[in-house]
């Protein structure tokens, strides 16, 4: 039977692809070395995948077998992966060796991988039963947890990788290195707590570039320090690029003429007049620059951009709404013969003057012959854009609330709990929040959170006792009391299979919420640790707020922390001019102060990935599509204050 279906399989696979023209690609030598006894390397570098398909079918089965095995590998380096899949999934109908179907399931996994069928391939990749992994595998396994947003997992898995096949060239120590250039603060910190061949020297050398890479003195003492501690570390090979990215930093000029386009007036006003106020808050500390402020709710942005055009920024912080910046991207400029800046305002040395109606110069020799053209200036966006790439000289500054909720998931996930219990509002907002860390848990964890979206007012309480499953405990007790006819004492108990809440609130809600839990866990069983988002956090808390919420732990930006601002000065003269201001309005006034002093320092974050800037709205990093997102931080209700949490 064994022979018959060889030779029906071979006979399917030769029709298949008798046909079929031969590949031009030629590849490099190999010798044909059987590593360990789990997988067989089977290695054929001489024949295309069509002649050893065809040379197959001529031989006995085990030659066959090992010569089916060499052409889907062959036809993986030929990039024909539906033939190199079909040949896997019928050679893994026959009877084969242990390291026959160990190499037959890695050409299958590195197939779907190419094709990117990422979970599949996973799968197929685990099925091989083997101590000692071979090279391909080790290098798909890596692959594998990048692709599947396991970046933590994944540097874990290209340094063991790089244990037994170790860096040689500066292209496989610069791709390790931008693995680690991705690392958020709360990945890193996970990261610490794993082991690995190079990985003290990689986290090292990851957090010199952070924090001295914007001053070539400083990083070369940083560097110095590193090299006599890490003389034949990997990173060693990057240290000649990174100083001249440092001095390319170092010597670019600082931007001067800077124009911020958001809302002053309109719906929007307050949201625009608060960043406003806090871009001129961090202009004080550098007032030789000069700001432009332009009203996006005024005109159109067809006009706006055509008048920047003739204004020449070298820099634009802005737009800040979400439908002006999908506009802003998507306007070509047209010049014409004059252009005006309506309903501006002009910064310089500290005093703010109208220019409404300001004239400004034409560009020589375009006044007659109007021409689309591109943005030319730098421009840090407010917001992120619906759909729209975004060119070398855009960046982005993310606030999404999904983040926020990403970075919980994960650094939650880490302190040892397994099963979740999101409750989120029945809102967009909520829901997007609610899928976010779902997701992360899921990933991290491979358990699935429980979600219960809740309703505002009345019936909030109520879908939370169920989500609890207090309700069915209620229900017994009450049967139970209507078959006994002596009085029965009975406390309801919760269900038992969570061990950590997550909350999407208001303050309000968190307010109702958090107490209700508490009164809802029975009496038999431990509380259940609280965490929520920022969402839930409002700064102007009193004593009675500070006690319902007491041991509620949520995330939030460092402007809103005891000890944790960045410029501690800078917000007490903010309390002092509006100290009646609510937490989404300190958290726009923070953002203004961070896109002023991001305007020099995005060239070099472009430049150099590993480059951080600790902010007010967060830690601030830059990713390889230019867009700049945040670490927040983490504080807890107590009775008499707010206080800082560190998540380790």
């Amino acid at each position: 039977m064994k022979n018959a279906s060889l030779i029906l399989s071979l006979s399917a696979l030769s029709l298949l692809y008798g046909c079929a023209a031969p590949v031009s690609k030629t590849p490099s030598k190999q010798v044909t070395t059987p590593i360990t006894p789990e997988v067989e390397i089977i290695e054929d570098s001489e024949r295309s995948a069509l002649d050893l398909l065809s040379a197959a079918s001529t031989e006995s089965n085990n030659q066959a077998t090992i010569l089916l095995l060499q052409a889907s590998a062959k036809f993986i380096y030929e990039q024909q992966l539906e033939q190199s899949l079909h040949i896997s999934i019928e050679l893994s109908k026959l009877e084969l060796s242990k390291g026959q179907k160990n190499y037959n399931q890695l050409n299958m996994a590195e197939a779907l991988f190419e094709l990117g069928y990422i979970d599949l391939a996973a799968a197929e990749l685990a099925k091989i039963d083997t101590e000692n992994p071979v090279k391909r595998q080790l290098f798909l396994q890596a692959n594998l947890n990048i692709q599947q947003d396991l970046l933590v997992d994944g540097i874990i898995s290209f340094l063991n990788y790089h244990q037994q096949f170790p860096v040689q060239t500066v292209d496989e120590a610069a791709y390790v290195s931008s693995l680690f250039s991705q690392l958020t603060p709360w990945q890193k910190r996970a990261l610490t707590k794993r082991s690995a061949t190079d990985l003290t020297g990689w986290l090292a050398y990851t957090e010199l570039v952070a924090n001295n890479a914007y001053s070539s003195s400083a990083l070369n003492s940083a560097l110095n320090k590193w090299q006599n501690k890490y003389q034949q570390h990997p990173a060693n090979l990057l240290t000649a690029d990174l100083n001249a990215s440092v001095l390319e930093v170092e010597n670019a000029s600082a931007y001067k003429n800077i124009a911020v386009l958001i809302p002053l007036s309109g719906r929007e006003a307050p949201l625009g007049k608060t960043i406003q106020a806090g871009i001129i808050a961090a202009y004080q500390a550098q007032p030789e620059r000069q700001l432009t402020f332009i009203d996006t709710n005024a005109e159109n942005m067809a006009d706006i951009v055509n008048n920047l055009h003739d204004f020449k920024p070298e820099f634009v912080i802005g737009p800040l709404l979400k439908t002006h910046v999908d506009s802003y991207l998507a306007t070509n400029l047209q010049q014409t013969d004059n252009g005006y800046l309506d309903d501006q305002y002009h910064i310089n040395n500290s005093v703010e003057v109208p220019i409404a109606a300001q004239q400004i110069d034409t560009i020589t020799g375009l006044q007659n012959n109007p021409t689309e053209q591109s943005h030319t200036w730098n421009t840090l966006l407010l917001n992120l854009p619906e759909s729209s790439f975004l060119s070398e000289q855009q960046f982005a500054l993310s606030m999404l609330p999904e983040d926020e909720a990403s970075q919980a998931a994960f650094s939650l996930s880490q302190q040892g709990y397994k099963s979740a219990l999101i409750l989120s509002q029945n809102t967009a907002i909520g829901k997007r929040m609610a899928n976010s860390f779902a997701q992360q848990w899921q990933r991290q964890t491979n358990i699935d959170a429980s979600i219960i979206y809740y309703p505002s007012g009345k019936e909030m309480q109520q879908a939370v006792k169920k989500g609890l499953d207090v309700n069915l405990s209620d229900e017994r007790i009450y049967l139970m009391r209507n078959r006994i006819k002596e009085n029965v004492k009975a406390e309801a108990r919760n269900r038992r299979d969570v061990d950590m809440i997550y909350m999407f609130a208001t303050p309000d809600q968190a307010r109702l919420l958090k107490p209700y839990i508490d009164v809802n866990i029975s009496p038999f069983a431990n509380a259940i640790p609280m965490y929520a988002s920022s969402r839930s956090y409002n700064v102007d808390t009193d004593r009675n707020t500070r006690r319902d919420l007491n041991g509620l732990t949520f995330t939030e930006i460092p402007w809103l922390l005891p000890s944790k601002q960045v410029n501690p000065l800078m917000s007490a003269d903010a309390k002092k001019i509006w100290p009646n201001r609510n937490s989404q309005l300190e958290r726009i006034y923070a953002m203004g102060i961070d896109a002023l002093q991001l305007v020099d320092k995005v060239k070099a974050m472009q430049l150099v990935p590993m480059l951080r800037h600790k902010g007010e709205t967060g830690t601030l990093q830059m990713d390889a599509n230019r867009i700049i997102s945040r670490t927040l931080s983490w504080g807890k209700y107590r009775t008499s204050r707010i206080q800082n949490v560190n998540m380790q």
